[in-house]
């Protein structure tokens, strides 16, 4: 029911539309609201599409990585530039870890992993204790001034040793809820990953299925039999 250019589209460009568009693209024009009529085909083989849902997922989980090598690349050339002479490098040559001391890029690399995961378990401890309400746990509000370190300065001790074994301890915790979150925020992401591709895969499938025919300007109304308009609004694309 367009008028002019609108009413002219690559029917490529249309399925691919109504493949990414969410609410009732799919069976309807964005810009006049007419229903389109839908004409059911029968589906072909679909196993490239699957290949490429799968290529698609693989992409977006690598690029993911890559994202996160760069940030810790980025810190191990920070903690490099701070120790251009070495010095803390070289504390650890009579160590256990000797080495690896003895390897400048797997030790900065590793120095990158270890404030990678420090500073996502500091801010994800800040992110979790800011979602608490302190009007259903009263108890929550100290918690809250813990996490965002309120008065530790009272608690710390006065000798430079314990000062350190603190830090130590500070690190190691902060090191295993950056893991911790790590790990969760990695879960969440692939999966949200694998639905986006999934859902999209799955009206792409379906565009092929329930093609658009092309009216020649004649608009009627559309009819489509009861059981694919049945199943169309049960997936909420009619």
């Amino acid at each position: 029911m367009c008028k002019g250019t609108q009413q002219f589209v690559h029917r490529s460009c249309l399925d691919h539309w109504r493949s990414v568009k969410e609410g009732f693209a799919f069976s309807h024009c964005t810009t006049c609201k007419a229903q389109f009529h839908l004409r059911v085909e029968t589906l072909e083989d679909n196993s490239w599409r699957k290949l490429k849902f799968r290529i698609f997922v693989a992409r977006d989980v690598i690029l993911g990585f890559l994202a996160v090598q760069l940030t810790i690349a980025i810190i191990s050339a920070i903690a490099y530039f701070l120790d251009r002479d070495g010095s803390f490098r070289n504390s650890f040559s009579d160590g256990w870890d000797r080495i690896l001391s003895k390897h400048p890029i797997p030790f900065y690399y590793c120095i990158g992993v270890v404030v990678f995961f420090v500073l996502l378990g500091f801010f994800g401890l800040i992110v979790h204790c800011s979602s608490f309400n302190d009007n259903q746990d009263p108890c929550l509000a100290g918690c809250r001034n813990c996490c965002y370190g309120w008065g530790i300065l009272d608690c710390l001790p006065a000798s430079l040793e314990a000062c350190f074994a603190l830090v130590v301890v500070f690190i190691v915790v902060f090191a295993i809820l950056g893991i911790a979150y790590g790990f969760l925020a990695a879960t969440m992401a692939v999966q949200r990953i694998w639905q986006r591709h999934y859902h999209i895969l799955t009206k792409r499938e379906l565009t092929k299925e329930y093609v658009v025919e092309d009216l020649h300007g004649s608009y009627t109304a559309p009819k489509l039999e009861p059981e694919h308009e049945e199943r169309l609004k049960m997936l909420k694309l009619l």
